[in-house]
């Protein structure tokens, strides 16, 4: 049996994390044995569905920081096996596995990444300068570089045009799985009769959780029984709970932390919305446009303005996410349904997998 190495950060479930998930998935559900591993010990129950399945080994290690994490992956080396595929999305993790794949001392026969956000857009200074070094470190061994959106590639063939040259590197967008009925209609855990617009993210500037609180105190001048859900934890919760207060909207803004089934919020909602201020690409989005014919987003990321049916607001623009809110709500948008399930249907990870594949053939 084949197997594959899927290498994680950690077992929280972002945008990469998810993506990864779902590849281990598939690679399961298609007779491969599969390794995860964590650089850091285990923190959620993410990854809870997938413990007790056959042919699926995930490895916690015993790390509180990823730094530490690193350093018992080394000691851990002679566990790993000569894989067919290795996934990797997050930049300093397929630079490790590049480097050691340059020392010999780990090897596959293909080896697959993915830019998980706009490096070159998102960090500047002493930050991006170390991510440039890490590109230079192990990047030249990948196989296929995935980039999400036309524009993630092009900012890399200008911040690193010797290494792009020398790279496979192709755009595909975020591949999905579609919700199971199971978790489209599990219970509701609010009140069934409750009127909400819903967001999802970790608590952090670059989601725009602030932009949306303070569109949402003038949208609830008009509509004053509508209320604002946000899923997700994050080191700025304290001060956006602080905002809702200034703003008098505390009791109409809920936030519900981390959950583990976010569609039957998606589901429930009037109307969802991704307000970030960049990304990569924001699996979220796809996740609402399963469930949800309401959906709105910020222009956060290449390629967004592409898909149809969806109403883009300007990035950081409180009055014009407000707009395009009281638009959306005030419309009717079922048509969407079908725009929405043929956009998704090209995103099935059947059809992703299969481009990777004929993309590694013809390297």
């Amino acid at each position: 049996m084949k197997h594959i190495l899927v290498l994680l950060p950690n077992d929280t479930l972002g945008g990469a994390e998810l993506y990864l998930k779902n590849i281990a998935i598939f690679f399961l559900k298609n007779g491969y044995k599969v390794d995860v591993v964590f650089l850091k010990q285990k923190s959620s129950n993410g990854w809870s569905d997938l413990e007790n399945k056959q042919h699926i080994n995930l490895t916690y290690l015993k790390a509180r920081s990823e730094k530490k994490g690193f350093f018992l992956f080394l000691f851990n080396l002679s566990n790993l096996k000569n894989y067919e595929y290795v996934f990797t999305s997050h930049v300093h993790l397929t630079s490790l596995f590049g480097f050691l794949a340059k020392l010999k001392l780990v090897s596959s026969t293909y080896f697959v990444a993915r830019e998980s956000t706009s490096i070159f857009l998102r960090f500047k200074g002493l930050k991006l300068i170390l991510f440039k070094i890490l590109y230079r470190l192990g990047y030249s061994k990948v196989d296929l570089l995935i980039c999400q959106t036309s524009l993630m590639k092009q900012q890399l063939d200008i911040s690193l045009p010797k290494l792009f040259k020398k790279l496979k590197i192709v755009v595909l967008p975020n591949p999905i799985s579609l919700p199971s009925e199971v978790l489209i209609n599990e219970k509701y855990v609010l009140k069934k009769d409750l009127n909400f617009i819903v967001s999802a993210g970790r608590l952090i500037p670059e989601k725009g959780f602030d932009i949306l609180i303070k569109s949402f105190s003038e949208i609830n001048k008009i509509y004053e029984d509508l209320h604002l859900i946000i899923l997700g934890d994050g080191p700025c919760e304290k001060e956006l709970r602080a905002l809702t207060i200034d703003l008098n909207v505390e009791s109409k803004v809920f936030f519900t932390g981390f959950v583990n089934n976010v569609y039957k919020y998606f589901k429930s909602a009037k109307a969802c919305i991704v307000s970030s201020r960049i990304e990569g690409f924001p699996n979220v989005l796809l996740q609402m446009m399963s469930v949800n014919t309401n959906v709105i987003s910020t222009s956060c990321a290449g390629d967004i303005d592409k898909i149809k049916g969806l109403y883009i607001s300007k990035v950081n623009d409180v009055d014009d996410l407000k707009h395009n809110i009281l638009n959306c709500l005030n419309s009717n948008n079922s048509k969407n349904k079908r725009i929405f399930s043929q956009e998704l249907e090209k995103r099935s990870i059947e059809n992703f997998v299969g481009l990777i594949n004929s993309y590694l053939v013809e390297r």
